[in-house]
């Protein structure tokens, strides 16, 4: 029966042919406006779905025309933040460039401000703990001529004395420490007393002026500079300028305060005079 079946499926497909073909010839034969009533009828039915198809496309396209939009803006952004960068890096370099330069320019001027001295510029890497520079260790040592003794500026002005050497290295106590006397002098007057040290009173920037004599000429905004008679400091270094001068409660002597010309929140590069403080027996 089965090999029956196999035997007319072939037929079958054939008579199902024959039919179709029949059936167009035979709506081939009616009048014309049954063929316009049939074309009309099938476009009813396909215009809705060919409509719905061109909407599709063009939303796809649109989505493809958007995502290569972003692609393209996301590229470009790419691009920027990289150029971005290497600009910020130009302009660090500029920056550090410009520093350095600064420095030099200092130091430059120090050695023009101080020709009877021989000097060596020194680099901090290291400093005391707290926001000013009360000691600090500097880039350079015995191996390249510092001593314990030798007098430090920074900004043009005193900024310390070296007190410990190693081979490449030295430490540096700083003028604004409590306890430390400088030996100091008014370029205008030449009257001579003291600039000590006072970490209270740095935190508005400033040094103390101690034991002048009540009839010395001692001025607000005169040069004060350290004086011949001190046994550690070279004579002739700026310190600062006064702030303020009034006699003290004894009616023998006055005090006031100084500004000083080197800044101790922010040192950096430091000159060591390469001459130590005589002193005649």
């Amino acid at each position: 029966m089965n090999e029956n079946r196999r035997r007319n499926a072939p037929r079958g497909g054939l008579l199902i042919l024959i039919g179709i073909c029949l059936f167009l010839m035979l709506v081939s034969s009616f009048s014309p406006g049954f063929n316009n009533f049939l074309r009309g009828t099938i476009s009813s039915v396909l215009m809705p779905m060919q409509r719905g198809m061109n909407q599709a496309g063009s939303y796809l396209f649109g989505r493809i025309e958007k995502w290569r939009e972003l692609s393209q803006v996301q590229e470009a952004n790419s691009q920027m933040a990289q150029e971005l960068a290497q600009l910020r890096k130009e302009n660090a370099a500029l920056k550090l460039n410009e520093k350095e330069l600064e420095e030099l320019r200092i130091l430059l001027d120090m050695k023009e401000q101080y020709p009877d001295y021989g000097t060596l510029g020194a680099h901090i890497i290291g400093k005391s703990s707290g926001n000013w520079f009360q000691s600090f260790m500097i880039d350079k040592g015995e191996k390249e001529g510092i001593q314990v003794g030798m007098n430090v500026l920074a900004g043009g002005g005193l900024v310390g004395i070296v007190t410990a050497v190693g081979d490449h290295y030295a430490t540096v106590n700083t003028i604004i420490n409590s306890g430390q006397y400088v030996s100091a002098m008014s370029t205008r007057s030449g009257g001579t007393f003291f600039v000590a040290g006072d970490l209270d009173l740095y935190s508005q920037g400033l040094l103390a002026i101690q034991n002048v004599s009540l009839d010395s000429d001692l001025a607000r905004g005169d040069m004060v500079v350290t004086s011949n008679i001190s046994d550690i400091y070279l004579p002739g270094l700026l310190i600062g300028y006064v702030e303020s001068i009034s006699a003290d409660s004894n009616q023998l002597t006055r005090s006031g305060t100084l500004r000083p010309v080197a800044n101790f929140d922010a040192l950096d590069m430091v000159q060591v005079i390469l001459t130590l403080k005589k002193v005649e027996d």
